[in-house]
């Protein structure tokens, strides 16, 4: 059966929990245990004022200890309860309200079959001390059944309570456990993005350095080896940020370097960039949406001119990035793979199409799914 089924589970001691408020206030009713014993007062002798005493505290004793107990340790103290409650009877009629107390006990701690045999057993002791000491009456036997039948529900109306609270967390915890799985999955996608975008600038300023010495071009080598030690840096750092969750810079600052290393590459590049304000999730998504596209660019493209638009459209921001190669189809690998993963997870929508170059448009909603 399931762990989250009711039948299966152990409620918690008392002590701390939900039911211990209740259950201290609840206990200055066993005060009415004192009534009759007051009201007939000269009527009793010393000795059983002292008796009466005697028994209410020893209940009371057990009562609190009964708080800190839990599974098969309440059984002691419960049916304790129980007999003190029965002793205390046969010498004394106000005992009747102890029984009561006994069941919440029992309703709170023991299974449900258990805790309705106890019930069961209690109002059978009750009719027993009724007939065998003629407490027949409306002043014994109404008060004695109906205390008895309510806190036997409150005491299941408490487990219910300590078993929702703990299906709670039990839930949150896995929860949490599926939101570190997705971040795994988050950090995995982050990596190959980032890596690809900026090992493939490495490779390029590689390669680019090595003609320019070929040629005898040593200066413009130098710079090239420069911004290839300035970019590994770079790539260190941002992946150091992606594994804490971080980012180093904003959308529009990403925007503004993946446009430069386009021009680098001698691409002429047309950039507008209208943000609204973005959430932290899906600001991040159109950071590596972008990154990952753009590489795709330097790898692939034979264009000459980029066109890279983000504007918001309603409630959701359109990221839009075009060239002007002659493609007429794409095979998609792990990176295109990967940012239709990215949309998709954030409800979004993505298209390519090939009639005037290579276009890619990214719709997301601005705010995602539980925020506010």
């Amino acid at each position: 059966m399931s762990s989250l089924d009711i039948t299966n589970y152990t409620a918690p001691a008392i002590k701390n929990s939900p039911a211990e408020k209740w259950s201290v206030i609840s206990a200055l009713f066993t005060l009415f245990y004192f009534f009759s014993l007051y009201a007939n007062w000269v009527e009793y002798s010393s000795a059983f004022k002292v008796f009466a005493f005697v028994v209410y505290a020893a209940y009371m004793a057990v009562y609190f200890y009964a708080f800190s107990v839990s599974g098969k340790d309440a059984v002691v103290p419960v049916a304790t309860l129980l007999a003190i409650a029965v002793v205390g009877t046969c010498f004394y009629s106000g005992s009747y309200i102890l029984y009561g107390y006994a069941v919440f006990f029992a309703g709170y701690y023991f299974k449900r079959n258990h805790a309705i045999a106890f019930l069961a057993l209690t109002v059978a002791c009750l009719l027993i001390a009724a007939t065998l000491l003629d407490l027949w009456h409306l002043y014994f036997m109404g008060p004695a059944l109906l205390l008895t039948v309510g806190l036997f529900l409150f005491g299941r109306l408490s487990l219910q309570e300590a078993f929702n609270d703990y299906v709670k967390i039990e839930q949150g915890q896995k929860i949490e456990q599926l939101a570190a799985i997705a971040e795994r999955e988050r950090i995995a996608r982050d990596m190959h993005d980032l890596l690809g975008h900026s090992l493939s600038s490495l490779a390029l300023k590689s390669e680019l350095a090595d003609k320019l010495i070929a040629k005898q071009k040593i200066e413009q080598a130098q710079e090239e080896i420069r911004q290839v030690a300035e970019l590994s840096r770079a790539t260190l750092s941002e992946i150091r940020a992606a594994i804490t969750g971080l980012k180093l810079e904003g959308l529009a600052g990403v925007v503004d370097t993946l446009s430069q290393q386009l021009k680098q590459q001698g691409f002429d590049v047309k950039q507008t960039v209208e943000l609204p304000a973005l959430s932290a999730k899906v600001e991040s998504a159109l950071i590596f949406l972008c990154k990952s596209w753009v590489t795709n660019i330097l790898q692939h493209s034979s264009a000459n001119t980029v066109a890279l638009t983000l504007q918001a459209e309603g409630e959701s921001i359109v990221l839009s990035i075009q060239d002007d190669g002659k493609v007429t189809n794409i095979t998609p690998g792990n990176g295109i793979s990967g940012m239709r993963a990215r949309v998709k997870e954030l409800a979004g929508e993505m298209t390519l199409d090939f009639y005037h170059g290579v276009k890619v448009s990214i719709t997301l909603p601005l705010l995602t799914q539980g925020e506010v």
